[in-house]
């Protein structure tokens, strides 16, 4: 079969794609809604709370600012507030005390435990099948890796990481 579409189908596919993605991320923040009430967490907090993985290396101030794209000053003031509802600590390097690093404390892991839980068993993708939901995160992470960077292949188990500074999309200025 030849493939006849042209650029304004692909244009008009896209666009659904993008429709549907922005679609489902509003009906998971809706699922987050009343935790979000229950935990004190704005979405902003509850994103940076999200990022803080207790099973990885603790991340800088500067490499969670890269994982949120945001300013580090922006970074600082969610830490505050973090920190103020005991969910995290910010402790120096001990190699370079003019950096620091952000931990989850008891309360943090707790807190971040029952917002991965609540999302990930109320989530829109729970409905899929297990084959399903690892060809969409297959696909969802090829789509938002470098492509030199993409090393996912489809007997690979999915995984939660997020993606570094490194292997996040850079703008192209030919566009």
């Amino acid at each position: 079969m030849v493939d006849t579409a042209g650029p304004a189908d692909d244009d008009a596919l896209t666009h659904a794609v993008v429709k549907q993605v922005v679609l489902l991320a509003g009906m998971i923040s809706a699922l987050a809604a009343d935790l979000l009430k229950e935990l004190d967490l704005t979405e902003p907090l509850a994103n940076t709370l999200w990022r803080l993985d207790p099973d990885a290396p603790a991340p800088s101030m500067r490499t969670l600012a890269a994982a949120l794209n945001c300013d580090p000053s922006t970074v600082t003031f969610l830490t505050d507030r973090l920190e103020q509802r005991g969910l995290i600590r910010r402790q120096p390097v001990p190699t370079n005390r003019r950096q620091k690093i952000v931990t989850l404390t008891d309360r943090g892991v707790e807190a971040r435990g029952r917002l991965v839980q609540a999302l990930t068993t109320g989530s829109p993708f729970a409905r899929l099948s297990p084959d399903d939901r690892h060809h969409l995160h297959v696909l969802l992470a090829k789509a938002g890796a470098d492509p030199n960077q993409f090393t996912c292949q489809p007997t690979d188990p999915p995984t939660t990481a997020v993606p570094s500074a490194q292997t996040r999309p850079q703008p192209n200025p030919s566009r």
